[in-house]
């Protein structure tokens, strides 16, 4: 096991030990759950209890994560059924503990198939259409954007990429009807459960926003086709939904800026090592794909797109 996992791992056990709901977990046996670069997480079983635990990184708040609002909405989440059982959620301890999801052997979320878009079209419409509680933070991607922006070494920053970013962002406009979102819509926040329900996990960046983002966080994490984003639009607006294509395209291109951004700042921070290689590839990935839709997301030919732009 790496340094920081065993790290990660004596302080989750000893954060668990400190709450009678918990403290059982806090003494089993720990199986790391892979797939996060700013979290760490375990399956832990104990007698009576099977359970998701998921401890924090450091700095990841710099990252956009927010620890204390995702607290303030879990249990709306899970009561509407679209999140498990919250048993513990500690902000100041940085640690989580839900209810474990086995998930469905083969399980299909990862594959963004037909199914499973119609099934996250119907998730999102409901979470949108819940009431937010009050006071819950705001997440503005045009202000995500300069943040991480601003926070990058001088060498990674992109002009070209900025300036295109500036004018989808612009043309999205201010959000006129916000709404309750997840923002972080992938596989490994997916899971199809044995009787083929589906969840939504890891609720750290959610606040209020754009809805046009959880589609578009769907449509760039599972690396849907057009025909399928397609698909997932027309499937949202058919649960009574409000989307547009052209918007979905718009957003797709600035989450993935976002997501590029994020990934920079993660490298900047993180250790040399096999978590820092990973954001590098991943960043590097995003970086080549968004210069290649630059032109046709905006026609913006006047921009030169290169690596040392």
């Amino acid at each position: 096991m790496r340094p920081e996992w065993q790290e990660a791992e004596r302080a989750a056990r000893a954060a668990l030990a400190t709450h009678a709901a918990t403290a059982v977990l806090a003494v089993a046996t720990f199986e790391p759950v892979a797939g996060s670069l700013s979290n760490f997480a375990w399956h832990v079983s104990a007698p009576g209890q099977d359970r998701f635990v998921r401890y924090a990184r450091a700095g990841n708040e710099q990252l956009g994560a927010d620890l204390h609002a995702e607290s303030e909405l879990l249990h709306l989440v899970a009561r509407a059924g679209l999140a498990p059982r919250v048993v513990r959620c500690d902000p100041s301890a940085r640690l989580l503990v839900t209810q474990w999801l086995a998930s469905a052997k083969g399980d299909p979320s990862a594959g963004g198939c037909d199914r499973t878009i119609r099934q996250v079209a119907a998730m999102l419409c409901q979470l949108h259409e819940l009431t937010p509680p009050a006071g819950v933070r705001v997440v503005d991607f045009a202000v995500q954007a300069r943040r991480l922006g601003a926070a990058l070494p001088a060498e990674a920053v992109r002009p070209a990429l900025a300036a295109c970013a500036e004018e989808v962002l612009s043309r999205l406009g201010p959000v006129h009807a916000q709404a309750l979102c997840h923002h972080d819509v992938h596989a490994q926040n997916l899971v199809t459960d044995r009787a083929g329900r589906l969840w939504l996990v890891d609720w750290e960046y959610a606040g209020l926003g754009d809805p046009v983002f959880d589609l578009a966080s769907c449509a760039s994490q599972l690396e849907l086709s057009a025909a399928r984003a397609g698909l997932l639009c027309d499937e949202y607006v058919r649960v009574g939904g409000t989307a547009e294509l052209s918007r979905l395209d718009l957003a797709r291109w600035a989450f993935d800026y976002v997501q590029w951004l994020w990934y920079r700042g993660l490298l900047a921070a993180a250790a040399p090592g096999r978590d820092g290689f990973e954001a590098a590839q991943r960043a590097e990935r995003i970086e080549c794909d968004l210069q290649m839709r630059a032109s046709g997301v905006l026609r913006c030919n006047n921009h030169r797109f290169d690596h040392n732009d």
